[in-house]
C-alpha cells in the first residue's frame, strides 16, 4: 500500500492528499474502495450514518449476492452488451471467490439464486465493512459531496458542509434515486452531469403495479403462482413464472416485480401495455377446460360456489364479474359464451397498469449515466480524467435476483483495480 500523504496546504486552506476518494457507500463503493486500497491510500465519503444500508434490504434481508444464471440478457439500458467486457474482468465466479476469500461462504437456492450462507445481509456488511477498516480506507460518514471540480492534474470535492479536499482520482459509486429510505437520491445524476456525462432520464424498476381497475383491489392478500406476461399490441415485453400477490393497489410478488420495468418503461413511452395473468400455467387451455367442466357437471349450483374448490374462495366472484358473468347464476344457465369467457379469464386474465408507483417503493432505477461515456476495461469516464463511474448510477439494471448486485460487485472491482 502507498504511503499517505498529508499535508497542511497554506495557500488553498486545506489538506493536500494523494490518494483516491470513493464517493457512495453502497454494494459497488464498498468493493471499490477494497480493491483500490491495494495500492492507494482511500478515503470512503457515505452521506448516511451507516454504510451499506441498501445492501441491508436486498434479497429480503439475506442479500442475494449474485446469481449461477448470469447473462446479459437479464441486463436492460441502452447497451446492455457493456456487461459482457466488464465481466469477463470481474463475473460471477471472481465474485464468488472474493467473498469467500473475506470469510463469506456461500450457497445456493432456487433459480440460481446466490447467498451468504449466513443468510444474513448484514454478515455481508459487517465483513466488507471489517475489511475496509484492515485495509487502512478511511470512512467519512455524514459527508454528502456536494461538488466535483477538476484542477490541473488533480480533482477537488466539496462536501456541504463546505470541507475540501484533492484527490488523485474519485470513484463515483453513488447509487440511483430508488429507495429513498435508505438514503437514496439524485445527487449521484447531479455530480455526473456536472462532469458533462449524459443522463437518461431514471424511471422505477422492479416494484409494485398499480391496476386502476378496483375490482381486483378486493383479493388483496391473497397470493397466487401464475404465469404474467406485459404485452403490448399483442408483442410480448417481458415474461415471467411465479408468485403473484394481490394488494390494495394492484399486483407485487416475484412475478410482477420481474415484468414491472417492461409494464413502467412502456408507459413512460406513451405506451399502453397489458398484463395478461395465466392463473393455471401448469395446465394446458383443453386440460384447464375438462376440469371446469367437471367442476359444473352439478348444475344445481352456483357458478361461483362450483369454482370454490379450484381457486381461493374470494377468487371467484371477481374473476366472473371481469368475465362478464354473474356468479350467482346457476350453472345451468352457463351459455357456451360464457363458458369460453370463464375459461379465457383464467387463462389469460387481461390488466391494464395504471401510473408507475414512485421511486421509494423501488429496488432498482433504470436510467442513469450514458454507458457508451464509460471504458468497461477500466470504468473510467471517457468524459473526465480520473473519474471512474459504477453500480446503479449508470445505465444498466438487471432482473431481480442477484443481477443487480453481480453488476455492482463487478463495476465497484474493476474501477478500485484500475486505480
Amino acid at each position: 500500500m502507498a504511503d499517505w500523504h498529508a499535508v497542511p496546504n497554506i495557500r488553498e486552506g486545506f489538506w493536500y492528499m494523494n490518494h483516491v476518494a470513493v464517493i457512495g457507500g453502497g454494494a459497488s463503493g464498498l468493493v471499490a474502495a477494497l480493491f483500490a486500497s491495494r495500492e492507494n491510500r482511500v478515503v470512503l465519503f457515505e452521506k448516511q450514518k451507516k454504510i451499506g444500508r441498501k445492501i441491508l434490504i436486498t434479497g429480503n434481508g439475506r442479500c442475494n449476492l449474485t446469481n449461477s444464471q448470469i447473462d446479459v440478457t437479464r441486463y436492460h439500458g441502452r447497451n446492455p452488451k457493456f456487461v459482457l467486457n466488464l465481466f469477463s474482468r470481474f463475473g460471477r465466479d471472481e465474485t464468488i471467490s472474493f467473498f469467500e476469500s473475506i470469510g463469506v461462504p456461500v450457497i445456493e437456492k432456487s433459480n440460481g439464486r446466490i447467498f451468504p450462507a449466513s443468510l444474513q445481509a448484514s454478515t455481508v456488511v459487517q465483513v466488507l465493512e471489517y475489511e475496509l477498516i484492515r485495509r487502512g480506507v478511511e470512512i467519512k460518514l455524514h459527508r454528502r459531496i456536494d461538488a466535483i471540480i477538476p484542477e490541473g492534474k488533480k480533482i477537488k470535492l466539496i462536501t456541504a458542509g463546505g470541507e475540501v479536499y484533492l484527490f488523485d482520482s474519485i470513484i463515483l459509486a453513488a447509487g440511483s434515486c430508488a429507495f429513498s429510505p435508505v438514503g437514496a437520491s439524485r445527487i449521484g445524476y447531479q455530480l455526473a452531469s456536472s462532469l458533462g456525462h449524459t443522463i437518461y432520464e431514471p424511471f422505477p424498476a422492479i416494484l409494485p403495479i398499480n391496476i386502476p381497475l378496483k375490482i381486483i383491489h378486493r383479493l388483496e392478500g391473497i397470493r397466487w403462482d401464475c404465469r404474467v406476461a406485459a404485452e403490448l399490441n399483442g408483442r410480448i415485453l417481458s415474461q415471467a413464472e411465479g408468485e403473484l400477490l394481490f394488494t390494495k393497489y394492484g399486483i407485487s410478488g416475484p412475478a410482477s416485480l420481474d415484468i414491472s420495468r417492461a409494464v413502467n418503461e412502456s408507459t413512460i413511452e406513451g405506451g399502453n401495455p397489458e398484463i395478461v395473468i395465466d392463473l393455471f400455467p401448469e395446465l394446458q387451455q383443453e386440460e384447464l377446460s375438462i376440469k371446469l367442466s367437471r367442476l359444473w357437471e352439478d348444475t344445481s349450483k352456483s357458478v361461483s360456489f362450483s369454482l370454490i374448490g379450484l381457486l381461493h374462495n374470494r377468487m371467484p366472484a371477481v374473476l366472473l364479474k371481469i368475465a362478464g358473468v354473474d356468479p350467482e347464476r346457476r350453472v345451468v344457465d352457463l351459455s357456451m359464451t360464457d363458458r369460453e369467457a370463464i375459461l379465457r379469464t383464467l387463462k389469460s386474465l387481461r390488466l391494464n397498469p395504471g401510473k408507475p408507483r414512485p421511486f421509494n417503493e423501488a429496488v432498482v432505477a433504470a436510467g442513469g449515466v450514458a454507458i457508451d461515456e464509460i471504458n468497461p476495461a477500466t470504468m473510467e469516464s471517457r468524459i473526465a480524467k480520473n473519474v471512474y463511474i459504477t453500480g446503479e448510477l449508470l445505465d444498466i439494471d438487471g432482473d431481480s435476483g442477484g443481477y443487480n448486485l453481480q453488476f455492482a460487485w463487478s463495476s465497484g472491482a474493476v474501477a478500485g483495480m484500475s486505480q
